[in-house]
């Protein structure tokens, strides 16, 4: 189009006619070789405009460096070649491209070069190949390099490919790089233009991967100076790259600039051709993997009519959009770049498919892009680093060692669990038993650890029920696995990640005690004298201590205690439990501290003594349920039997006789601490909505929590524990919430110059307080599961009131959900009523009642939705507020939570592996 090599050395011709009567660039050329210059220039325009690649000059930075050349000056040069275009006749739209083409030379000639050429880049005699380690470290850099595009929202569309395409992919990039970094040229980088001319890749694209290319590149330990010089170097691929769509997109801007979409419309055939175009578009989405998703279900036929409409005004047609704005729309779904391109590219083959030419799709690509920042409304920065470093990471089970290396954790930590006071009651079994303990852990926690699933995780729960295993329990093992793991050298990280892994096995452990005993606990705090009748009074009692002595005498574990004076302290054994168990206060000998001081009775002897106990109950014939109130009754007994104060001060707070709280930098650095961690959880997604309060309750539990941990970590006690378990007894607070922010204290605390062994004493110090956290809402849903088991849920539908009773609970709740401003986003628009009719269909049969529910899966339906932990508790609230503002009783609400709570994982899926 320009006239090939004859045309352009006729416009340099001009242009340097041009140039010369140009007061404002002539000076530049000036005792200067005026015909060597352009006849370089001729070169150089004819490769840069397509024509055969025969420019062998100097790099165009290393030419203009020094001469203080300015954007006017170019701006100059630029308008002399628009006009000696215009006069040689070329068409308007070819000017427009050439110019375009012409502008990323801006840079160099700026000395802004944005890559330069490889033996400028020389150190010491070494050449970036050389400084990058040689070519097997250029090849493990472009795997990383792609496995972070792969995963970087910004340019996945590009690189998601045929597996069969992938590694040629990666060969001709390592081959590009060896070349460009110094090493052999085996890539003929003249194709690159023509490759990449039809596809959309801008600048930002182009950067994109440079950024993946830098964090692989330092994930591979290169130093910053090598990385620079390689990045400087790659850039020179750039124009290659981007020229095509730059250029396409550029001339169809200006062409919708000038001329408006009126023509555009017409060009596709009006109204008609249109929506041919919509239908073959819902036809090609319907087919894509990438996003077809986001286009299938009931509310189809809504969404592509209202959508139609929009791509129709955008397109020029001569009507008015009367849906909400797109930014409204789109600011409760998850789409990302690659959703959009992948967008783009089904609106390029509809538009070919029905006939459009490929200026008239550039123009559509053009008008499409204006919209990308509406739709993206929840586009989130991406962290290119963590996602090749998660991409390249290895397991935590692959960091300890593998098999080998998980067998020998269990089997020292088991071995050490025999000798821990604390814990060796449940782990002291025959040597068959202990075998098969020990696989099952291995096999378990290896699972856990990222390894072969070699153990059904549905057996944890039932195992380990009716086992007295409470959190204490819980966190000695933990502690004993942390010493395992470091003794046996395993790097802090891979500590602390193999731990967190273990935390969410903690509520299968527990659950069965904490409920138990918390059952227990309320019988016994409305009186023990019902407990003492229920016993057989004293008598039934004195009894039952017959009972524990014939059991506890052939106990090796505690029979010494007994033996050695075996009357005296089974009468004195028997007054003191009478009194203890609500009978007749007639104890009058020593305090229990003194009676067993240096006799050597540690936690091991004390848990022998329940459990014989236990047994001697059951074998009285005494119901379960009394049984566990008779145990939490003795519980309290350890501390005055082991010597220890009920409210002593935890002694992990004093190291080096430095309480924990000067190790946390004294009172005020620990309220900066509590400040900067209330800052995350009103932030964080999973436990915002416990935090977000108004603001004078925000200071409130703040100056709590403060008081709390002050005294805590060894200052003065400011904050009554006792207060803890009431105040959060009736909220949803779950394992999963303390760990989140146990999580973000520790964060808060590293942030504030905390050091890592206080951090590891204050995590044990907060785990305390977890059974007062938690108790209140594992009981209660526990309870509720167990009664919907019993009772079927066609009885909890039933209680609800029927159908008509769920009704009216969906309509309240609809109701509360479409006046919260939290929440109410997701329940808005054209397909509103397809919605609620779906979820009163679910919800109905879910609950037991009689509904066909035929919609989609949950996971697949809220796949493009943009909810996270925050938005689902919203819901759930309003939900329990629905249900009793209809009548429902505390319990029938907490029956409902059980039910609707498991739908979370499914309706946050993707959030969760976009957030793992």
């Amino acid at each position: 189009r320009m006239g090939g090599e004859e045309g352009i050395a006729q416009f340099m011709d001009r242009v340097y006619d041009l140039i010369q009567v140009d007061n404002r660039i002539k000076s530049w050329f000036s005792g200067k070789n005026y015909q060597a210059i352009k006849e370089g220039q001729r070169v150089y325009l004819t490769e840069l405009l397509g024509g055969p690649k025969i420019y062998k000059g100097k790099d165009l930075v290393e030419i203009h460096k020094g001469m203080g050349l300015s954007d006017y000056e170019f701006d100059c040069f630029l308008a002399n070649c628009e006009k000696a275009m215009s006069g040689l006749g070329v068409e308007d739209e070819t000017i427009d491209e050439a110019i375009v083409s012409m502008e990323p030379v801006r840079n160099a000639l700026m000395d802004r070069a944005q890559g330069l050429a490889a033996h400028a880049k020389m150190v010491d005699g070494q050449s970036i190949l050389d400084r990058f380690g040689g070519e097997m470290n250029v090849e493990s850099v472009v795997e990383m390099m792609y496995s972070g595009c792969l995963g970087d929202p910004r340019v996945r569309f590009y690189f998601e490919v045929n597996k069969d395409k992938i590694q040629g992919i990666k060969h001709k990039m390592t081959q590009l790089m060896v070349g460009a970094f110094g090493g052999p040229v085996t890539y003929d980088d003249s194709k690159m233009r023509q490759i990449h001319y039809n596809m959309n890749i801008t600048d930002y694209h182009f950067d994109a991967v440079l950024e993946n290319f830098w964090c692989a590149s330092e994930l591979m330990e290169m130093s910053n100076p090598v990385i620079t010089d390689a990045v400087d170097v790659l850039g020179k691929v750039r124009q290659m790259v981007t020229a095509g769509c730059t250029v396409r997109l550029e001339i169809a801007r200006k062409k919708s600039e000038s001329q408006g979409t009126d023509g555009l419309y017409e060009c596709l055939g009006a109204a008609t051709g249109l929506q041919t175009f919509i239908d073959k578009l819902y036809e090609t989405m319907a087919k894509d993997e990438m996003i077809k998703h986001y286009f299938t279900g009931s509310k189809m036929e809504a969404i592509k009519k209202s959508q139609g409409s929009y791509l129709a005004v955008m397109f020029g047609a001569p009507i008015q959009y009367e849906g909400r704005p797109l930014d409204r729309i789109h600011s409760v779904m998850s789409i990302s770049d690659f959703e959009f391109d992948s967008f783009l590219s089904c609106c390029g083959t509809a538009l070919r498919a029905v006939g459009a030419d490929s200026q008239n799709v550039d123009e559509c690509v053009v008008l499409l892009e204006t919209a990308r920042r509406d739709v993206l409304i929840n586009r989130r920065p991406h962290d290119v680093k963590k996602t090749q470093e998660a991409a390249s990471a290895k397991s935590v089970y692959e960091r300890l060692g593998g098999e080998m290396g998980v067998t020998n954790m269990v089997e020292t930590m088991y071995n050490q669990a025999l000798e821990d006071s604390r814990i060796r009651s449940f782990f002291e079994k025959n040597k068959a038993k202990v075998t098969t303990i020990k696989k099952k852990m291995t096999q378990y926690i290896g699972g856990v650890f990222g390894g072969p699933v070699t153990y059904d995780a549905n057996d944890l729960r039932p195992m380990h029920y009716g086992m007295n295993i409470s959190d204490y329990h819980f966190d000695a093992i933990l502690d004993i696995i942390r010493g395992v793991l470091k003794e046996s050298g395993s790097k802090p990280k891979d500590i602390t990640d193999a731990l967190l892994l273990l935390q969410p096995v903690r509520a299968d452990v527990t659950t069965g005690f904490t409920v138990r005993q918390e059952m227990a606990r309320k019988n016994v705090e409305k009186g023990k004298d019902q407990m003492f009748k229920r016993l057989g009074g004293s008598e039934g009692i004195t009894t039952l201590m017959d009972q524990f002595f014939n059991i506890g005498t052939t106990d090796v574990r505690i029979k010494e205690f007994l033996l050695k004076d075996k009357d005296r302290i089974k009468a004195g054994m028997t007054v003191y439990i009478v009194e203890m168990l609500g009978g007749p206060k007639a104890y009058k000998g020593k305090e229990l501290g003194e009676l067993h001081q240096n006799l050597g009775v540690n936690d091991y002897h004390f848990d022998a003594f329940l459990a014989d106990f236990g047994r001697a109950l059951l074998g009285a014939g005494h119901q379960d349920a009394l049984i566990d109130e008779v145990m939490v009754s003795l519980e309290p007994v350890r501390a005055d039997v082991l010597g220890r104060s009920r409210d002593a001060a935890d002694t992990s707070v004093m190291k080096d006789g430095k309480p924990l709280l000067e190790r946390y930098g004294g009172d005020m650095n620990l309220e900066t601490v509590v400040e900067s961690m209330y800052d995350k959880l009103v932030e964080d997604p999973r436990v915002r909505f416990h935090f977000e309060k108004a603001k004078a309750k925000q200071r409130q539990i703040r100056r709590k929590m403060y008081q709390y941990l002050s005294g805590a970590f060894g200052g003065p006690v400011q904050y009554d524990v006792k207060q803890m378990r009431p105040a959060h007894y009736n909220m949803n607070i779950t394992d999963y919430h303390f760990d989140v922010v146990s999580e973000l204290f520790q964060r808060a605390s590293k942030e504030n110059g905390v050091e890592a062994e206080a951090m590891m004493d204050a995590a044990v110090v907060v785990a305390k307080v977890r059974a007062d956290v938690t108790t209140g809402c594992v009981v209660r849903m526990e309870l509720a599961k167990k009664k919907n088991a019993q009772d079927g849920m066609d009885q909890l539908f039933q209680r609800l009131g029927g159908l008509d009773g769920v009704m009216a609970m969906i309509d309240r709740l609809y109701e509360c959900v479409e006046r919260d401003k939290r929440i109410n986003m997701f329940f808005e628009g054209a397909k509103l009523q397809t919605l609620k009719r779906q979820q009163t269909d679910y919800i109905i049969a879910t609950l037991g009642g009689p509904a066909d529910y035929r919609g989609r899966s949950i996971e697949d339906s809220h796949a493009v939705i943009e909810i996270t932990d925050y938005h689902f508790d919203c819901y759930m609230q309003n939900a329990g507020r629905a249900m009793r503002d209809v009548g429902a009783e505390q319990d029938a609400v907490d029956e409902v939570t059980v039910v609707l709570e498991p739908l979370r994982k499914q309706v946050l899926a993707r959030h969760y592996k976009e957030n793992k």
